[in-house]
């Protein structure tokens, strides 16, 4: 038994980057992963091959977080593919560029909403 198993997690912009690694280590120990990803199902699909090849369960679901209601779809799916809800990692971003922490304002944030 590994240390997640039973835990049922929630990653945004999970099919590159720390967010890809985030999830391939969630099911590696255990926890039943579903992941957002914007745009590249190829890119979603070799994390839920890789997952599975460990021996995780993980699931892809394609939802662009920028657009408005697209939080509240994703709980619901959630809720619909797993069973409860114990971790949340909120990775998803937008790159606009680097720019120091300390020169990052609220109005970075805004996705034009």
């Amino acid at each position: 038994m590994t240390v997640l198993t039973g835990k049922a997690a929630v990653v945004t912009g999970g099919s590159r980057g720390i967010g890809r690694a985030v999830v391939l280590r969630l099911a590696r120990d255990g926890a039943e992963v579903l992941f957002t990803y914007a745009r590249s199902r190829d890119a979603a699909d070799e994390v839920v091959r890789q997952a599975e090849k460990a021996g995780g369960k993980v699931r892809a679901v394609q939802l662009d977080l920028a657009e408005p209601g697209t939080a509240e779809e994703l709980l619901a799916t959630a809720e619909r593919q797993l069973d409860g809800l114990d971790i949340l990692v909120n990775n998803a971003a937008v790159h606009t560029g680097a720019v120091p922490i300390a020169e990052t304002t609220e109005a970075d944030f805004d996705m034009g909403a």
